[in-house]
């Protein structure tokens, strides 16, 4: 038995070595081509055991005839409810399984001093529990006693163990923050002025701990090959532990830890306590906007691949051969938030020089690219674009020859029409790309201006009387105004800087357009978290930040001063309130949250600008 699993373990990381090596920094890119057709990551042999160590109940009515003869509460894990609005219900799913419910502490309290249950509610139990779309968003859990729920969280995306150690602790009389040979292990690897070395003379039942995270440590400082070594190694000695099940999660890529999803830094003890915010929301003043800066900084300098890239994005509505683009689209928006970062964090400007040199190499190589997709590409042309023009500024270089390249490349994504498109053409990716240009055009790039003319030809066509813009280009939408503007405050500033940037739009419909968007910012909330659109007006958790970023540029361009100071500060409260418990930020699950982290960041360093003046 013990030879069958080993050889499995070894199987396993011997095919993931060769995925990785064969797809290079494109792990997820498959054949280049324009398809739609969405291939995702299986796990493996080892990698399907992850979660298996808890004793979960067979259903609801077993858990509840476990927990009535051993008086023990029931834990109910909801990975899901019906009728959800999430598209990635098994990878977040398995975020989980291969996350608390793979760590060896955690599963030894719920097995314990819980009747563990894994289990999608019946229609029954939604009502009776009040899981609901909008109420649960997954992945959350209840606590039950006696039937009823004396705990219940959703919206789990930052997961840390002494969060679930705080939390589990409340229900049972074990305190499971009491794991300190374990926290001493976790605190040197935290220490990033030294390498973090496996302690060969650790006690047999700590190695793996010791493996594990010195396989974290060297993926946060860029070593991933190095990682994945470790991991292998751990696989490879410790086939039957929880940890090596994580591990082959993690070599896979679809881990929670690779995917930014666990993170294993310190949270101030008032963090760790739900129930203060939504979920694993940080509490509301829980961290200034200096340390805001200074530990989503640290996030995303951890979070890039060897080549310069981010690479925790999965999203693949366009598409798995849309991943390329998406990639470099990230990487870009990463490096912009890395260049603001830089002068508000003294200690650590090499290494964020370094990061953004490394982005530069990463999307100025069209070789990372896959332009015959046509799905994705928009975002990946206009984000680096912008991107380039601020490296030039930051770095003094001379990076006209790939300013001019990335121009000429959005400009040919242009439709006869005058619209740019991502899977359809529409207004607020032709703001984005006029918006894109006109940075350009700011930064020394020769623009073609009749492209230009006819782009803002087009997004004045899509405008609506009542200044709402459709989702789709050619689709008028509703014919109730009132029903327009809802759908389209979100995307509104957006598309009115862009045509304001163009010398097509006034202040007082710029002005209309934020006012919309604040007074419908209820869509975004409630779409927040989900990664698929919604049943609001086509909102959806990645539009979040998309929108905010876009409100935070179009108020830069209000020239009314107090206005401007007043939407700023409604901004920053609103952001201010959007942090999670390690002080960084997400909107939707397959963007990920070096994506949601760096467009906070970006929309922190505009509120900023004004407002520190």
């Amino acid at each position: 038995m013990y030879l069958k699993r080993f050889s499995t373990a070894i199987a396993g990381f011997l095919f993931f070595t060769f995925f990785t090596t064969a797809t290079d920094s494109n792990l997820f890119a498959g054949p280049q081509g324009n398809s739609t057709r969405k291939i995702r990551v299986q796990p493996n042999e080892v990698t399907q055991r992850i979660g298996t160590a808890v004793n979960w109940a067979a259903n609801f009515e077993d858990a509840a005839q476990r927990s009535r003869e051993s008086g023990k509460p029931i834990f109910w894990y909801v990975p899901t409810i019906p009728g959800t609005f999430m598209d990635r219900k098994t990878e977040i799913d398995r975020y989980m399984l291969a996350g608390p419910f793979s760590w060896p502490p955690v599963v030894k309290i719920l097995n314990q001093h819980f009747v563990p249950l894994r289990a999608t509610p019946s229609r029954q139990l939604q009502k009776k529990y009040e899981l609901s779309r909008y109420k649960f968003i997954e992945p959350g859990f209840l606590v039950l006693k006696n039937g009823s729920p004396i705990g219940k969280i959703d919206q789990l995306t930052t997961l840390h163990y002494q969060w679930w150690a705080t939390n589990l602790s409340r229900f049972c009389s074990d305190d499971l923050a009491k794991q300190s040979t374990i926290d001493v292990i976790r605190k040197r690897y935290l220490n990033q002025t030294e390498s973090f070395e496996i302690d060969q003379n650790a006690a047999s039942e700590l190695m793996p701990y010791e493996m594990y995270y010195a396989a974290l440590a060297k993926f946060r400082k860029g070593k991933q090959a190095d990682a994945d070594a470790v991991w292998g190694k751990l696989i490879q000695s410790f086939p039957n532990h929880p940890l090596a099940w994580k591990a082959s999660a993690e070599l896979q890529r679809i881990g929670p830890f690779c995917r930014g999803f666990e993170v294993h830094n310190d949270i101030p003890t008032r963090g760790h306590i739900a129930g203060q915010a939504r979920g694993t929301r940080a509490p509301v003043g829980l961290y200034t906007i200096p340390e805001l800066w200074q530990r989503s900084t640290h996030f995303l300098l951890g979070m890039q691949n060897e080549s310069g890239a981010f690479l925790d994005s999965d999203y693949d509505f366009g598409g798995t051969d849309s991943l390329p683009n998406v990639h470099v689209a990230v990487t870009s928006l990463a490096g912009m938030a890395l260049i603001e970062a830089h002068g508000r964090n003294p200690d650590l400007k090499p290494s964020i020089q370094n990061a953004v040199d490394r982005c530069f190499k990463f999307v100025s190589n069209e070789k990372n690219l896959n332009r015959v997709d046509r799905d994705e590409i928009l975002w990946a042309d206009a984000y680096r674009l912008r991107f380039l023009c601020r490296y030039a500024k930051f770095t003094r270089k001379d990076v006209q020859v790939e300013i001019t390249a990335a121009t000429k490349a959005l400009e040919n994504l242009q439709s006869k029409r005058g619209s740019w498109y991502h899977e359809y053409a529409n207004s607020f990716v032709t703001a984005t790309a006029l918006t894109a240009l006109k940075e350009a055009k700011n930064s020394g790039a020769t623009l073609d201006e009749n492209k230009i003319n006819k782009g803002v030809g087009a997004l004045v066509a899509d405008r609506f009387p009542n200044g709402a813009f459709p989702y789709s280009t050619g689709r008028r939408g509703a014919a109730d105004p009132a029903k327009a503007i809802a759908g389209a405050a979100g995307r509104m500033p957006l598309c009115e800087v862009a045509l304001a940037k163009w010398g097509r739009s006034n202040q007082t419909a710029l002005r209309h357009a934020i006012e919309t968007s604040f007074k419908h910012q209820d869509n975004l909330d409630i779409a927040l978290k989900y990664d698929n659109h919604t049943s609001t007006h086509g909102y959806g958790g990645f539009f979040f930040w998309y929108d905010m970023r876009a409100r935070c540029e179009a108020i830069l361009s209000v020239t009314d001063a107090d206005r401007q100071e007043k939407y700023l500060k409604q901004q920053l409260a609103i952001i201010s309130k959007l942090p999670e418990i390690d002080g960084c930020f997400v909107d939707s699950h397959e963007l990920g949250r070096s994506y949601g982290t760096a467009m906070a960041l970006i929309c922190l360093a505009n509120i900023e600008s004004i407002l520190s003046q």
